[in-house]
C-alpha cells in the first residue's frame, strides 16, 4: 500500500501522512481507529514512544473524576482530550495502560450526564471496536455493584445509582439478544501478548466479562471497583 493509498483511506494527503510517519504530526482519534480497523492490530502496535500520549490521557482522566491518578503539573492535556467523550474514546482506543482503563469508571460515573453514550457507541461500532466498549460498560456496572456493597456515603451512593440506571438502560439498547455471542475479532487490552504461553495464561485468568466480549486482558471487575474507591479516598496531603 502506498502513502497515497493509505492517505485516501485516512483522509490525509500524501504529504500529511508523511508528516505523521516522521513524527511531525499526529492522527486524530478517528483516523487512529480507522487504522486499527484497516490493519486489524491492537493500539500498542503503533506505540513507538510509550508514555507520551499516556501522560496526557492520565491528566485528563484525573481532571474529570479519577482523582486517584497522579497529575504532572507540567503536562497539559492535548486539546482533543478536553471533552469527556474524547477522553473516554482515546483512553479505550489506546487500551494499553490498565490503570487508565480502570480510571474510566469514576470518570464516567462522575460525568454520566455529560456523555453522549449512543454517539460514543456508534463511533466504536463503526470501526468494529464495539465489543471493547461493551466490555467497559459491563465492567463499570459490575464495579458499581461492588462499590454499593461497600457502604459508600449517601452522596456517593446516589451518584453510583444514577450512573448504574443510565448505563443499564444504555446496555439494554446496545446488547440485544444474541449479542454476547458475537465474535468480531480477538481484542487485546492492557497486556502485551509476547508468546503463546502468555496468551494461554491470560485466557485462563480473564474474567467472565472478558470471555463474553472476546477480550484478552487480565483486568478484573475488582480493578474497576478499586478505581472508584480510590477516586473517593481523601487526599493524604
Amino acid at each position: 500500500m502506498s502513502q497515497g493509498d493509505l492517505g485516501k483511506i485516512l483522509g490525509l494527503s500524501q504529504s500529511g501522512l508523511s508528516e505523521v510517519e516522521l513524527g511531525q504530526s499526529s492522527l486524530s482519534a478517528e483516523q487512529f481507529i480507522q487504522a486499527l480497523k484497516l490493519f486489524n492490530v491492537p493500539a500498542s502496535h503503533f506505540d513507538s514512544a510509550p508514555g507520551d500520549s499516556g501522560g496526557a490521557i492520565q491528566k485528563a482522566l484525573a481532571a474529570h473524576g479519577a482523582s486517584h491518578l497522579v497529575e504532572d503539573p507540567n503536562l497539559l492535556p492535548s486539546e482533543n482530550l478536553t471533552r469527556i467523550d474524547s477522553i473516554v474514546r482515546e483512553t479505550l482506543v489506546s487500551g494499553e495502560n490498565p490503570r487508565t482503563l480502570t480510571a474510566l469508571a469514576p470518570v464516567i460515573i462522575n460525568n454520566i450526564g455529560q456523555i453522549n453514550l449512543p454517539k460514543l457507541f456508534a463511533q466504536f461500532k463503526e470501526f468494529n471496536l464495539e465489543n471493547r466498549y461493551r466490555w467497559l460498560i459491563d465492567n463499570i456496572l459490575g464495579a458499581i455493584d461492588l462499590a454499593l456493597k461497600g457502604g459508600p456515603s449517601r452522596k456517593e451512593a446516589l451518584a453510583l445509582s444514577k450512573a448504574a440506571n443510565l448505563l443499564r438502560n444504555h446496555r439494554g439498547r446496545i446488547c440485544a439478544r444474541g449479542t454476547v455471542h458475537e465474535r468480531i475479532f480477538e481484542d487485546y487490552l492492557g497486556v502485551p501478548i509476547a508468546s503463546p504461553k502468555t496468551k494461554n495464561e491470560v485466557l485462563r485468568s480473564r474474567s467472565e466479562i472478558s470471555k463474553d466480549w472476546n477480550i484478552l486482558t487480565t483486568i478484573q471487575v475488582e480493578d474497576f471497583a478499586k478505581a472508584i474507591q480510590d477516586s473517593h479516598a481523601p487526599d493524604p496531603h
